[in-house]
């Protein structure tokens, strides 16, 4: 267990509290204390180990990037103020003057580049952060304010890249994440500052009231990690704490007819996704069934494979019973409302004819054994959804097994390539960022979330052809275009993009990102 706490921050937190005045809604005005609890289980505060939802979720409120995102995804102000290309490998960036950290030092161009310089040396990563300043060969301070970078080769998500990679300040650049998580070095220019973080328990944050950007309503935020559905609901009608997420579907009703609460509900740029090993000859968890002759290859290894295991699903019926109608069914990496993504690409049907058909082409029409691994405690009924997409797989004619474990062992473990298939999730903010992460050959800011090592040397080329593209014409075209050969090739299997439930008490105001976040930025007390 891990303890950080800054007990002379918590003290005056306090006795400002109780000198709050209440309003009619029982916050106290501009020193409100906020409780949120969530399943995100924040394991660092280290923003340069581990690129992953629960860490940017708590991140973004101590620290802040050179831009941020909004509701559409798009690139916006934050520590830079503007933002161009002189030529496709050169980009400037002025930045924001008149912001300090919360020691009270000034930001300047010197705490960028000691960032960048940062996040390829830190060691062990799950998920590096690499994938978003690798293409960087080069950057240059031009004056306090001012910088300049270049790149291998033309990039045109640059500034969607570096709206995930936050900015420390110089004197800890050569802070290791144990002095992150000690609390020594979390000190960002965010509108909120560390006050106390208990390793997958509790992160408690007061108000910056020198933040440069807009002030923020609450004075104090406690972040409570509570994994379990049902601890989250008892929580919430206890009133221990004000807002939670990930509302189970069957709770729905009873908040949502509990005139002290609302629910607030939005759509994702998130995918559930089945990843599957189509590169080794043998597979760990791929065999012949019981009584039949040793398989002469990984049956993954082919397309009409992939494709007949993508047409035993039913999308459908997972959205509609699992989920209860809080997501749609996937045809690709992002929702097709999102810019960028193919307008052509449709939901692969539930067709257990079709898929038979192509095992049998394949020259598996007898089937073969395997093990579907998924989460068991990171995403909304991750356990029952991996049942019913074995169930469909059971009735194509395979043997299956499922297992379902916790989120700290499965990506270990799947960053290992220890599983022949299994299923999770994957965000993105821009529609060439799924191709490029999860399907392309790993290398250098490539295939940074593709853990089965999946391997096409045409789809590489479609990828890097839109990643290289400059025109956002052709670009756009470029990236629709490797897209569809994506999904043709059945490199991954997209199941469904999940909608995001949330609740909380009927005087709080609660936006949905299309990220999967939940944090004080997402709330504020009702007019």
């Amino acid at each position: 267990m891990t303890i950080v706490s800054r007990r002379l921050f918590m003290g005056g937190t306090f006795a400002v509290l109780a000198a709050g005045s209440l309003t009619s809604h029982g916050f106290a005005q501009t020193t409100a204390h906020l409780r949120i609890g969530t399943k995100l289980e924040l394991n660092t505060l280290d923003p340069h180990f581990f690129n992953g939802f629960p860490q940017a979720s708590s991140h973004s409120l101590i620290f802040d990037a050179l831009l941020s995102l909004n509701d559409e995804l798009n690139p916006v102000p934050g520590l830079a103020t503007a933002w161009r290309n002189i030529d496709p490998l050169t980009w400037e960036f002025e930045l924001r003057q008149n912001v300090k950290f919360h020691d009270g030092s000034a930001f300047t161009a010197d705490d960028v580049l000691a960032t960048l310089d940062r996040v390829p040396k830190v060691p062990n990563s799950p998920n590096p952060f690499t994938q978003f300043t690798r293409s960087i060969v080069k950057s240059e301070k031009l004056g306090d304010h001012r910088i300049r970078f270049t790149t291998a080769t033309p990039n045109p998500t640059l500034a969607t890249d570096l709206a995930r990679v936050f900015i420390i300040s110089k004197k800890y650049a050569e802070a290791s994440t144990a002095d992150f998580n000690a609390g020594t070095a979390a000190v960002g220019t965010g509108p909120y500052k560390l006050v106390e973080w208990v390793n997958s328990q509790h992160l408690v944050i007061e108000r910056n009231d020198g933040y440069w950007g807009q002030k923020q309503p609450w004075a104090k935020v406690t972040e409570r990690v509570i994994k379990g559905d049902a601890g989250r609901i008892a929580a919430l009608l206890a009133g221990d704490v004000d807002a939670i997420d990930e509302v189970p579907t069957l709770d729905v009703p009873r908040i949502r007819d509990d005139k002290r609460f609302a629910i607030a509900t939005g759509p994702s740029s998130t995918v559930q996704y089945i990843a599957m090993d189509a590169v080794r000859d043998q597979s760990p968890f791929i065999s012949a069934k019981d009584g039949q002759p040793p398989l002469k290859d990984n049956p993954l290894k082919d397309r009409r494979v992939r494709k007949a295991l993508s047409l035993a699903i039913n999308r459908q019926l997972i959205v509609d019973r699992l989920l209860d109608g809080s997501g749609t069914p996937a045809s690709q990496f992002l929702p097709s409302r999102f810019e960028g993504t193919s307008q052509k690409l449709k939901v692969d049907p539930f067709d257990l004819n079709k898929a038979k058909a192509l095992l049998k082409e394949a020259g598996y029409e007898n089937g073969f054994k395997i093990t579907l691994h998924a989460t068991g405690d990171r995403y909304p009924k991750d356990r029952d959804i991996a049942q019913a997409v074995g169930q469909g797989w059971t009735r194509l004619g395979l043997q299956v097994n499922v297992e379902a474990m916790p989120g700290t062992v499965f990506f270990s473990q799947a960053t290992k390539q220890e599983y022949s298939v299994f299923m999770a999730q994957y965000g993105t903010e821009e529609a060439s960022i799924g191709p490029r992460a999860l399907v392309h050959t790993p290398g250098g800011i490539y295939g940074t979330g593709n853990r089965t090592k999946f391997s096409n040397a045409r789809l590489d080329a479609l990828i890097e052809k839109a990643q290289g593209e400059m025109d956002p014409v052709k670009r756009k075209q470029y990236v629709q275009e490797s897209i569809e050969a994506c999904m043709e090739e059945q490199a991954i299997i997209p199941v469904f993009h999940p909608n995001w439930v949330l609740a909380g008490k009927k005087e709080i105001v609660i936006t949905p990102r299309p990220e999967r976040r939940f944090n004080a930025a997402m709330m504020k007390p009702k007019a």
